[in-house]
């Protein structure tokens, strides 16, 4: 389904688009991360520092999901 969307596009951004929606709702992708790509990467005409700003946002991700949790109200 996701394929024939895809091959279905007729501009270059309808394309991409169609391919960043097909990887955010396809079974087994980390959705945080292709909504990352989405957001900076996968555009007919991404920004100049596109992969910049992907990168800082796949470390604040890697970051937040490092993060080790608070415990709650335990003391020592």
């Amino acid at each position: 389904m996701i394929v024939q969307d895809v091959q279905q596009a007729d501009t270059p951004d309808s394309f991409l688009s169609a391919l960043a929606e097909g990887l955010t709702v396809r079974e087994g992708v980390d959705t945080d991360l292709a909504d990352i790509l989405k957001r900076h990467i996968l555009k007919a005409a991404p920004a100049q520092n596109a992969v910049i700003e992907a990168k800082d946002a796949i470390l604040q991700l890697a970051g937040r999901r490092a993060a080790l949790p608070v415990p709650d109200g335990t003391n020592g």
